[in-house]
């Protein structure tokens, strides 16, 4: 069974630099799905190909709105270039309040990434995701 079976997938091995949102965007179907329960749902972050340059690295952030091609930014958290290796599994909390349409945002914090890839998806923390 594959790692994203289940999940709401958001892309498979996309180019992520400074402002790329997700490929695709969630939608719960409600207004207010309320699914961080205990924080336990959120956002998967799977690197496929390593990051260079970056200099300080990244923020991912979790991106939420009530209508589609949400924008505003919800939960973020910081990634130096040394974490964003390939074959790392990172996982950000979605909170309590994450409104119905839902996707990722790449933001740098200095130097744009040369080369990179990661594949997102929402579910839950279920395989030791760090």
């Amino acid at each position: 069974m594959p790692i994203r079976d289940y999940k709401f997938a958001l892309n498979s091995a996309q180019a992520m630099k400074d402002g790329n949102y997700s490929t695709d965007e969630v939608n719960f179907g409600v207004t207010t799905p309320n699914v961080g329960r205990s924080g336990k749902f959120g956002l998967h972050v799977l690197v496929t190909t390593a990051y260079t340059d970056l200099n300080e690295g990244a923020i991912i952030w979790i991106v939420h709105g009530a209508a589609t091609t949400p924008t505003t930014k919800h939960v973020g958290r910081f990634f130096a270039v040394a974490d964003l290796v390939a074959g790392k599994h990172y996982f950000i909390p979605g909170g309590h309040s994450l409104l119905q349409y839902a996707r990722a945002l790449f933001s740098k914090i200095t130097t744009d990434a040369t080369l990179g890839n990661l594949t997102l998806w929402f579910g839950p923390n279920e395989d030791g995701a760090i």
